[in-house]
């Protein structure tokens, strides 16, 4: 609908901050919004459509949400077919939108493999590796990772293999709503309360490792085909 803004007062009003979760591997992930509504539209709109404008909601949340100790951003890369196929990288583009306004550099430290295997609707199972190369590009330290959607958590694990200075962060876009305190489904995941406002890392950190915050989660055998994206 016609507004002043880039959205809508029922569009904004449907967005949902996501909250901080662990995801494995020592990665933490810090969502803009919960993948649901508008946030769920936006998202689709820029992966599917190349709709750039769509990435400016999804980059504020992002850019508000970041620990300020982040030193650097690494976007974790579409696979080659499928980011020439849909004409965009969505995770390139979040990237540069918050180092626009957050000052802070993009690294390009791995890059994808040609093809791996769309896992909306498939089991587990069939379901085939996520990979990187890494570029050789010096990765500092607080480093972050930064991707479109977060749900297993699978793709920013598989990113954290191919980089010898393992970031401990995942910036995303959105977030899977199932991984909501005692609801996320995917393998075994641990998530906390979400956090307001800006948040450093260490608070993460010492929130996931304080016993009386974690909930244990189960798994769902539909996994990631709810979504539609091929990303975790």
């Amino acid at each position: 609908m016609p507004c002043s803004g880039s959205l809508c007062e029922p569009c904004r009003l449907n967005l949902r901050p996501g909250p901080e979760v662990s995801v494995g591997s020592g990665l933490i992930g810090v969502a803009g919004f919960v993948h649901e509504g508008t946030a769920r539209r936006l998202v689709h709109a820029l992966k599917y459509r190349a709709v750039y404008a769509a990435a400016e909601p999804l980059v504020d949340a992002m850019a508000e949400r970041i620990p300020g100790s982040t030193t650097a951003l690494v976007p974790v890369p579409r696979a080659t077919l499928r980011a020439f196929r849909h004409g965009i990288d969505p995770a390139a583009v979040l990237a540069a939108g918050v180092a626009h306004r957050t000052g802070l550099p993009v690294i390009d430290a791995i890059k994808p493999r040609w093809w791996w295997r769309r896992h909306a609707g498939r089991s587990r199972d069939e379901r085939s590796a996520v990979s990187f190369v890494p570029t050789g590009q010096f990765v500092p330290k607080n480093a972050a990772l930064v991707d479109d959607v977060l749900t297993t958590g699978a793709t920013a694990r598989a990113a954290t293999v191919a980089l010898e200075s393992i970031p401990t962060l995942v910036l995303a876009g959105t977030c899977a709503s199932r991984m909501g305190t005692g609801q996320s489904p995917f393998g075994g995941a641990v998530t906390v309360q979400p956090l307001s406002g800006l948040t450093d890392r260490s608070t993460l950190r010492a929130r996931l490792t304080h016993a009386g915050r974690f909930d244990a989660l189960g798994e769902h055998p539909a996994g990631h085909s709810r979504y539609g994206e091929e990303h975790e």
